[in-house]
């Protein structure tokens, strides 16, 4: 009795403490700015403007701009499909995705941003570490910790990086009022060569690793591996599904492209779409999931039907069947190896596999919904040849 007492106790003590946490799912959130939000916020909605008082986290995902001006005392999580504005001010950590992000205010903790196009504004301070992913990047702000900046086409340094710099981008450049307080280290295809005073610390250019580096080639291993692994319980579970899939891909290869391309990009899409309000959440869900799902099993298909190619016949056991995607995944693995090469491999292989499935999964559909129809024909020709006069002579 004593101890169901203590626990009871126990975990009432727990709950009291427990920080309340409230799910919202609207098409409008809107807090003005002499509201104060005391609970932490998981918010789902259509569109997003925050400017009052966030005491606890704020998680938000909105499928138009984001609008972030308020205070933010716990940590803040925003994606956008479209932009994302950080005006305000967060106490702590600041993560944000969407296709352009800019960032205005001041953080006092880490910042982690990935879009198409990122702004540090003149006004904004990242307290903490900055971890940047764009195409492009412009930096006017001012740095506290460190900065790692990775952008594929442009990366701008206008602004002051107190600790040290990491920039990889295809072209790197500098405005004459940049500084970076400690060392510059660099991956781009031609060599920088910053003015005097811009790079207080030590400048280095970082080459890119060998496409044969050891490490590299490792990983792709665990990838095959893991690979396979997934496919042996699929292949098993799904035998006709899987057949039907690798036969549509063998004797409709363009039709498979083209509906693996058009689910490929129409998937992720509406999904994202659809979780923007309460009523799509679930179909969103789903249509996101499944997308995944698809996307993985794209390859263990493609990789079904290369090793069948190579081994001439499939065969009929489980062995055979193993072994001809096996072989099939580590060539698709092995392609992956030399980038110019494995990038049009892998997007070949996701839009032929996804489209195969898809067709597979209706073709088989269709064949379903025929059965009881065969079997009201099967039930009427047996009804015919039954003649209960004979059977009694």
């Amino acid at each position: 009795m004593r101890l169901k007492t203590f626990l009871i106790g126990l975990l009432v003590a727990a709950a009291s403490q427990a920080p309340a946490v409230e799910f919202v799912a609207t098409n409008v959130y809107a807090v003005a700015q002499d509201a104060v939000v005391a609970d932490e916020q998981w918010v789902v909605a259509g569109l997003a403007e925050t400017a009052g008082v966030f005491e606890n986290d704020l998680n938000i995902l909105t499928g138009n701009p984001l609008n972030l001006s308020g205070v933010f005392e716990g940590n803040l999580m925003g994606v956008a499909s479209l932009e994302a504005i950080m005006d305000g001010e967060a106490k702590r950590n600041l993560r944000l995705v969407a296709t352009t992000v800019k960032i205005n205010g001041v953080v006092g903790g880490n910042v982690m941003a990935l879009a198409d196009t990122i702004l540090l504004g003149t006004n904004s301070v990242i307290g903490g570490d900055a971890i940047l992913i764009a195409n492009s990047v412009v930096q006017e702000g001012v740095i506290q910790g460190d900065a790692s900046i990775t952008a594929t086409r442009a990366a701008t340094l206008a602004g002051r990086i107190e600790g040290d710099a990491r920039v990889s981008s295809q072209e790197i450049l500098f405005d004459r009022d940049a500084r970076v307080l400690g060392g510059l280290r660099y991956k781009a295809p031609k060599e920088i060569f910053p003015d005097e005073g811009i790079v207080g610390g030590e400048l280095r250019r970082v080459f890119p690793p060998s496409i044969f580096a050891p490490n590299r080639l490792k990983m792709i291993g665990v990838w095959f591996i893991a690979a396979f692994l997934a496919g042996v319980p699929f292949i098993s579970l799904f035998p006709m599904t899987t057949a039907m899939a690798a036969q549509l891909v063998r004797r409709s290869p363009w039709k498979c492209l083209a509906v693996g391309f058009v689910a490929a990009m129409a998937l992720p899409m509406f999904g994202l779409m659809c979780v923007t309000s309460l009523v799509g959440l679930p179909l969103g869900a789903l249509l996101l999931a499944s997308w995944g799902v698809l996307f993985y099993l794209s390859r263990i298909i493609l990789g079904l039907v290369i090793g069948t190619l190579i081994l001439r016949s499939i065969g009929t056991s489980v062995g055979r069947v193993l072994l001809s995607m096996a072989l099939g995944l580590a060539l698709i693995y092995l392609a992956t190896v030399i980038p110019s090469i494995g990038v049009p491999v892998q997007m070949t292989v996701l839009w032929l596999g996804m489209g195969s499935l898809i067709l597979a999964l209706l073709e088989k559909r269709r064949l379903i919904l025929q059965v009881p129809a065969n079997l009201k024909k099967l039930e009427e020709l047996r009804d015919e040849r039954f003649n209960p006069e004979e059977n009694i002579k």
